[in-house]
């Protein structure tokens, strides 16, 4: 007789928590249906400058934008090479057991956020 109420109540639980997940849902999109609605506002309405109209200390905005995605490439070639060297620096035994030991925690810790917002 207990376990036939146990199983009732789990039923009970899992159906109220289905509920509640879903009145959660319908929570967040209704405002997002609302600013659909608006014919004025949204990222899709948004008019951009011509960068080549646009000054900054002298520089037009698209060789701004263009020095930037440089610079950017320049810094992700630099972390690779100093990456490179490093993993080819030799290590000590202690030190390599460490580093796979945090190495495991953190791709476990991970895994288990990753269950967690699937779950949600």
């Amino acid at each position: 007789m207990l376990t036939l109420i146990d199983s009732a109540c789990a039923a009970g639980s899992r159906m109220a928590k289905r509920l509640s997940s879903a009145a959660a849902l319908l929570l967040l999109l209704s405002p997002l249906a609302a600013a659909s609605a608006e014919e004025g506002g949204g990222e899709a309405n948004l008019q951009l400058p011509d960068l080549s109209q646009v000054n900054f200390l002298g520089i037009d905005g698209h060789k701004l934008l263009l020095f930037g995605i440089l610079i950017c490439i320049f810094g992700l070639l630099f972390g690779m090479w100093i990456f490179t060297r490093l993993k080819n620096m030799p290590v000590h035994r202690a030190m390599r057991d460490i580093s796979e030991l945090i190495y495991e925690t953190c791709k476990t810790y991970l895994i288990t956020q990753g269950k967690f917002l699937l779950l949600l």
